[in-house]
């Protein structure tokens, strides 16, 4: 069987760093769920196993928390382990380490298993033969988990449109294209003398072509773990839905 915890080997490739040098965000988010779907593939419960079962894991929450990002050109490894199993979710956890054993930072994902035929989420404590709870390790990373802000402001900031290269297998916007979305909200002189440190990501309801979506900004009071947060939302108006709710924050 397979180790509880697996690490994924990695390098920064030249095409995947942002203005700064350093591993964009969003490549760090298809990055991690691609480590997701390796380790849950080594296990039994990844993308081939579900197909079958005419099931699919859904994405419903995400937080990225790192201290710094690794440059172009260095090795990095991503360390995956499922944790706990809570009847319609399950969350993932993720560990962001450099070649010299530094700590990047830290993921935590949740997760539903959608029956194809229904559209409801599946109850992962009846699932056959114990499911994957044999995958499972009693560890979680070293972070906050979710908060609940929300953005309470009723103009948008900017708006856009749900084309073609925003759409993911399932014909849906991509869960990570909403990183791009959020950050691209700020400028980039602000950009050059920021660091965004972490980003929560809540999914609501799907993304497909030729939607119009609003994208609403605003900003928070500090934390003691954070000295600037902003909150922005995407929102559907053609039928007043909150598409993803996502939080920005710098240390």
């Amino acid at each position: 069987m397979p180790d509880k915890k697996i690490a994924f080997p990695l390098v920064v490739e030249p095409f995947q760093e942002d203005v700064t040098g350093h591993l964009s965000w969003a490549n760090l988010g298809n990055i991690i769920l691609r480590c997701a779907s390796l380790h849950a593939e080594a296990h039994g419960f990844g993308y081939t196993y579900m197909q079958t079962h005419q099931r699919g894991w859904v994405l419903s929450r995400l937080v990225l928390d790192l201290e710094a990002m690794p440059a172009t050109a260095e090795h990095f490894s991503v360390t995956t382990w499922v944790s706990r199993i809570f009847r319609q979710f399950t969350d993932r956890n993720f560990t962001i380490t450099g070649s010299d054993g530094c700590t990047y930072g830290h993921g935590i994902s949740t997760w539903a298993l959608i029956d194809y035929a229904t559209r409801q989420p599946v109850n992962l404590e009846t699932l056959p033969e114990g499911g994957f709870h044999r995958a499972m390790l009693d560890e979680v990373p070293p972070i906050a988990t979710y908060g609940r802000a929300r953005c309470k402001s009723t103009e948008p900031v900017a708006t856009r449109d749900c084309r073609f290269s925003d759409l993911d297998i399932n014909g849906h916007v991509n869960s990570i294209r909403y990183i791009d979305m959020a950050l691209d909200l700020f400028p980039l002189e602000w950009h050059r003398e920021h660091t965004v440190r972490r980003i929560e990501l809540a999914y609501g309801l799907e993304g497909h072509a030729g939607d119009h979506l609003e994208l609403y900004k605003e900003a928070l009071p500090a934390t003691d773990d954070a000295q600037q947060r902003f909150a922005v939302e995407i929102r559907r108006p053609a039928d007043n839905a909150t598409l993803v709710r996502i939080i920005v924050a710098l240390n």
